[in-house]
């Protein structure tokens, strides 16, 4: 998997999250898991909380050589979704990208074929979560880490195709067995399938399906 061409400016970089890790471990993630991606032929694809758009734009780039899909951004933060556009045209594709707040406006049922979120996970007081400033947005993740992931783990069955699959990146703190199992709840299948310890960080990708198109 081709890694993006990602030149961020000192003006950017002030509040749109810079690619790091986590960035990278969930395009590893993608990447292992490729030969199952060109096999779905997905059709929509979908990046909630885009921020410089790296990852979206890697996964277009590996999947438009064999597939006529169509790749969705969406960010909260205006000058995110201006980079992800800039980015992925640098890297001769095409995303189109909305300005919301997670999902909150998508309102088509059973639609997305994949659907990834690096969300803000890093455990915070509630108030940094609430925090105007962008760049906070990026990274506060409020009581246990979840506080903002959680807000779209009942959304994405409604959102996702029934043969479709969801990327989450998430770290040691969120308890990866917790989400497992709130996703059991929703009739949702998930697993850990890829993990990376670095400094001050253990990082997970989780992966998830409908239980009822599980797939080894």
């Amino acid at each position: 998997m081709e890694t993006p061409i990602v030149k961020l400016s000192d003006e950017e970089l002030k509040t749109v999250y810079e690619p790091s890790e986590d960035s990278y471990i969930l395009m590893d993630a993608l990447e292992v898991d490729l030969k199952i991606l060109h096999m779905m032929k997905p059709m929509i694809c979908l990046e909630i909380g885009s921020g410089s758009g790296i990852v979206i734009t890697a996964l277009a780039m590996a999947l438009k050589r064999y597939h006529n899909a169509h790749f969705m951004a969406i960010d909260i933060n205006p000058d995110a979704c201006r980079t992800t556009k800039r980015i992925s045209l640098i890297n001769s594709v095409d995303v189109d990208v909305l300005r919301m707040n997670l999902v909150d406006c998508i309102r088509i049922k059973y639609t997305f074929d994949i659907i990834i979120f690096n969300p803000p996970y890093v455990v915070t007081e509630y108030e940094e979560v609430l925090d105007d400033r962008l760049i906070f947005k990026t990274w506060a993740g409020g009581k246990n880490g979840r506080q903002v992931m959680e807000q779209i783990f009942t959304v994405i069955p409604e959102i996702l195709s029934d043969t479709g699959l969801f990327y989450l990146v998430v770290i040691k703190e969120n308890d990866p067995e917790y989400i497992l199992s709130a996703f059991q709840k929703l009739n949702m299948c998930g697993k850990v399938v890829y993990e990376r310890k670095i400094r001050g960080e253990h990082l997970y990708v989780l992966r998830f399906c409908k239980i009822k198109n599980v797939r080894s």
